[in-house]
């Protein structure tokens, strides 16, 4: 009888237990906002494009080249720019994401029809393609909009981790190459 009443005894002890850690566990709360997993956390102050943040718009951290970081503003949820349903974890900032869904809609982002700005989250890669010419022209205001929906100085955008490039049946001098930000160094001077 011992044994019988050491067994309903831990029974019972473990389901008080588990009573009372359920009871007293804590749980986020319904209202308060969780981040997205693998999405950048918002905070809550943006560079300015003086690079002084300004208080009350959200912002992101970027990964840079040199494997540091900067805060941009939040560009992923500013309402133009799109997920790329195909491939999770990619955005369109401009222009069209190149496909049309089964249900007949084509997701585009900021409208733009000289270029487009996709950004990987994984890699942190951004990458403007050049879809106009004269693509001198086009890369101006792909920059312009970069600079702007990032909230970031042209120096800051050089050390980020992009691409920018013409497809061949655009340009088929320029195409397969990255042609920089005009304003980095290195970057290919293009005809306007």
């Amino acid at each position: 009888m011992t044994m019988k009443w050491y067994f309903i005894s831990g029974a019972a002890l473990i389901i008080i237990a588990s009573a009372l850690f359920i009871m007293f566990r804590t749980t986020p709360k319904e209202d308060s906002p969780q981040p997205t997993p693998g999405l950048p956390v918002a905070s809550s102050t943006t560079p300015g494009t003086d690079g002084s943040s300004q208080p009350g718009t959200a912002q992101i951290s970027v990964a840079t080249r040199s494997g540091g970081a900067i805060a941009v503003a939040d560009f992923i949820h500013n309402g133009e720019t799109v997920a790329d349903v195909v491939n999770p974890g990619s955005f369109v900032l401009a222009g069209s994401l190149g496909y049309c869904l089964a249900d007949g809609s084509c997701p585009t982002g900021a409208p733009a029809d000289s270029f487009t700005i996709s950004y990987n989250e994984n890699t942190h890669f951004f990458n403007v393609v050049l879809l106009t010419e004269p693509i001198g022209a086009a890369r101006r205001e792909a920059e312009q909009f970069f600079i702007s929906r990032l909230g970031i100085v042209p120096e800051q955008a050089c050390g980020l981790i992009y691409s920018i490039g013409a497809p061949y049946w655009v340009n088929t001098t320029y195409d397969d190459r990255n042609l920089g930000f005009s304003f980095c160094p290195g970057a290919t001077v293009l005809p306007e």
